[in-house]
């Protein structure tokens, strides 16, 4: 009888033993996928902060030339003459009346006012 019960131990620790075994062999696994994951992400991480570099030095180059175009020595030079009064022969000048007339001639008043056409055809 004595040999019965050690066989009884023995399969019973030999299931336990091969239990204990996989369940420590899943957990290993796991860590194993955990890393490569983590890994995977750390690299796709250096290349974001690599990315994020880049962009940050066109965003101070781009800071750099707004700075320098907005200085006023250089926005003078960019519109010289363009910005000059027109000569005395492409002037004209609208009178308050003239203005009122052309305004109450419109025949769309609902519309808005930047739709409606002030200038016209104003002959000197």
């Amino acid at each position: 009888m004595v040999k019965v019960k050690d066989s009884r131990f023995t399969r019973l620790g030999v299931a336990v033993s091969l239990f204990t075994l996989a369940v420590f062999g899943v957990f290993s696994l796991g860590i194993v996928w955990l890393r490569m994951e983590i890994s995977e992400n750390a690299s796709t991480c250096g290349l974001l902060e690599d990315e994020r570099e880049k962009v940050n030095r066109r965003l101070r180059a781009l800071r750099g030339q707004k700075s320098a175009s907005m200085r006023p020595t250089r926005l003078a030079a960019l519109v010289k003459g363009r910005l000059s009064m027109p000569g005395v022969s492409s002037q004209f000048y609208i009178t308050e009346g003239e203005m009122k007339k052309r305004l109450s001639s419109d025949d769309s008043s609902n519309a808005s006012p930047r739709s409606r056409k002030l200038a016209g055809n104003f002959v000197q």
